[in-house]
């Protein structure tokens, strides 16, 4: 895979491609009784898939994690811009699992979320930053370091 400013660069094909963004999203501090499983800092390795069809690009996490009541809140936000068109966009998905969603917590944030995500970029370069974020106390960013990636989209 080639490599441009230490991010990784999807390159494309007739078949979708499926490739580890370069820079996982790093979150922290959790401390206490609203952390996760993980310990007091956490990478999160998204995974972006393009050529599935034209002009588009599915994210999601590399790694799905185990249900923990705490990652009800808790949501990735990939923010994209098409560096060749200049359209840009954004959209939230859950890098969790659960059986039964009936059982989270109806007023959770990420309750509603999809495991991956479609965004439409159009064909171009696209350029992306993942951040986590947490419902509780109030909408913020737990985000250390943003995941980053360059993708060339079919």
């Amino acid at each position: 895979m080639p490599v441009l400013l230490g991010v990784g660069a999807g390159t494309a094909s007739a078949a979708p491609q499926t490739s580890i963004l370069q820079v996982p999203v790093v979150t922290g501090l959790e401390i206490g009784p609203v952390s996760v499983p993980g310990g007091l800092i956490e990478t999160t390795p998204i995974k972006a898939t393009v050529g599935e069809r034209p002009g588009s690009v599915r994210f999601s996490a590399a790694d799905i994690k185990p249900y923990y009541y705490q990652y009800n809140y808790r949501w990735m936000t990939v923010q994209w811009r098409n560096l060749s068109t200049g359209a840009a966009g954004a959209v939230d998905f859950r890098h969790w699992a659960s059986e039964d969603l009936s059982a989270v917590d109806p007023n959770a944030g990420a309750r509603g979320l999809p495991l991956d995500v479609v965004s439409d970029t159009g064909p171009g370069q696209v350029a992306v930053v993942v951040t986590q974020s947490r419902q509780f106390p109030a909408p913020f960013s737990e985000t250390l370091f943003p995941g980053l990636g360059l993708l060339t989209v079919p």
